[in-house]
């Protein structure tokens, strides 16, 4: 693996100055992201252990394992910087950036073998497999670019970020993992809106919910510039929440008859 040509200067300068005013206020900024979706990300995780534990339903496991998988992600990304920011190993670094690609990955899948199964189950095994291919294609790509190091990829403030061929196809292969599940579950909450309103009021807000949380990853992931967009990931997780967690004031809101 192969770093940065400048990322000696860059590990020597913060060592001896630490981050500059900027990058301080990008740091904290997404430390209190993290930290509030986060704790709605546990949260979800619990509803969704004591929804299993009751009714032992596919679907909910699914999801659980998705909410699983986000977390290790979010705990390699954390790691990964240390190594480049703090412990200046930029090679475990990088190892650890592409094993956080594979969780995220995985999480994906997750996510949507959950909506596929809660909307259209008859056509699970088909968009499965087709999801699957496109899995392999992109973390083949994004492998090979963070191992091939410069010019497909560099670090910037400790983190690693793709040439923009790589953020291309990467942008192109992920697509289908956003607009298939909030495709279905608008396409769903359309189809069963006279014979179930709340169901489809729900269907809506979980479509809404994937929506923010995709638009997050995909911009985040193109510049530092962008990654404010991050924010998007604490409205996502309220929204997830509140839809597994059905409090009775979201009930009354969208009609659900226990």
């Amino acid at each position: 693996m192969v770093a940065s040509w400048d990322y000696p200067f860059q590990y020597i300068i913060y060592q001896l100055l630490g981050l500059n005013t900027t990058n301080l206020l990008f740091e904290i900024f997404g430390i209190v992201i993290y930290g509030v979706a986060g704790l709605f990300l546990f949260l979800i995780i619990y509803e969704l252990y004591k929804d299993y534990r009751r009714d032992k339903l596919t679907e909910t496991l699914l999801f659980l394992l998705g909410m699983i998988f986000l977390i290790i992600s979010n705990v390699l990304v954390v790691f990964s910087r240390l190594c480049y920011a703090t412990w200046g190993l930029p090679g475990l670094g990088e190892l650890l950036t592409i094993n956080m690609y594979l969780s995220a990955q995985i999480c994906y899948l997750f996510v949507n073998a959950f909506a596929i199964r809660v909307t259209y189950p008859k056509r699970f095994n088909v968009i499965f497999i087709f999801l699957l291919v496109l899995s392999g294609i992109l973390l083949g790509t994004q492998s090979w670019a963070i191992i091939q190091g410069p010019p497909h990829t560099k670090i910037v403030d400790f983190a690693i970020f793709f040439s923009i061929e790589i953020i291309l196809i990467r942008i192109i292969l992920l697509i289908p993992f956003g607009a298939i599940p909030v495709g279905v579950f608008f396409y769903f909450a359309k189809k069963v809106r006279n014979e179930n309103k709340a169901n489809s009021n729900r269907s809506i807000w979980f479509g809404i919910g994937i929506l923010l949380f995709v638009i997050a990853i995909v911009f985040t992931s193109i510049s530092r510039e962008l990654s404010t967009i991050q924010v998007l990931f604490i409205p996502a997780a309220i929204i997830f929440y509140v839809c597994f967690a059905m409090p009775d004031w979201f009930k009354r809101r969208i009609g659900w008859a226990d």
